[in-house]
């Protein structure tokens, strides 16, 4: 029986920093906070918190997701929802969908949100300090780390990680986005000869 949840580890980090997957019937959102008054750029966005997030610090995240949005604000796919999770309820949501806790945020392709934790936004003393850890960077670029790299998969509508990242860091730098798959002719082949292998009953 498949997995109804696909993760995909990001080779590049020291962990995975972003669990792509295809489905997410299972992840319901109940307080609502979208701002009134939308920048033009944004208007095809939608900013929602998941259950148990304080409404001020919901609309404080937004505010801040909304800001790191404008600088992409050409790039943005139409129609896309952004649900922001309070760290006390991310381990729990993503143990649901059996993805990797270390992870800060993921992507549902098919439905068209994107997940991020709430440690992203404001400081929370023990998991920023791990996310800090894990991804490398200082606590101030967690956010722009983990929206643009989301925003890679968005944007190319798909899983590929390595993918991700080059569009993430194109994102970043202003640079024209690149969709095509970074596998190398030699990356192909020696992926061909393993799944040509011989298989395990």
């Amino acid at each position: 029986m498949k997995a109804e949840f696909t993760r995909f580890l990001a080779p590049v980090f020291r962990v995975c920093l972003i669990s792509v997957v295809t489905l997410c019937g299972a992840c319901p959102f109940t307080t609502s906070a979208s701002q009134s008054v939308h920048v033009h750029s944004l208007a095809t966005q939608e900013f929602s918190c998941y259950a148990g997030l304080d409404d001020n610090e919901c609309l404080q995240n937004i505010a801040k997701l909304r800001a790191e949005l404008l600088r992409y604000s050409a790039d943005l796919p139409r129609h896309w929802t952004w649900v922001i999770v309070a760290s006390e309820d991310w381990q729990s949501l993503v143990g649901k969908l059996h993805l990797d806790g270390r992870s800060p945020a993921f992507t549902a392709l098919k439905a068209r949100e994107t997940f991020l934790e709430g440690a992203l936004f404001l400081p929370k003393p023990a998991r920023t300090d791990e996310l800090v850890r894990n991804l490398g960077v200082p606590a101030d670029q967690l956010l722009t780390l983990a929206v643009s790299h989301e925003l890679g998969h968005a944007i190319c509508d798909g899983a590929d990680e390595r993918t991700a990242k080059r569009v993430s860091e194109q994102l970043r730098s202003g640079g024209k986005i690149d969709c095509t798959n970074s596998l190398t002719i030699s990356d192909e082949l020696y992926l061909r000869s393993r799944s040509d292998g011989p298989r395990s009953r």
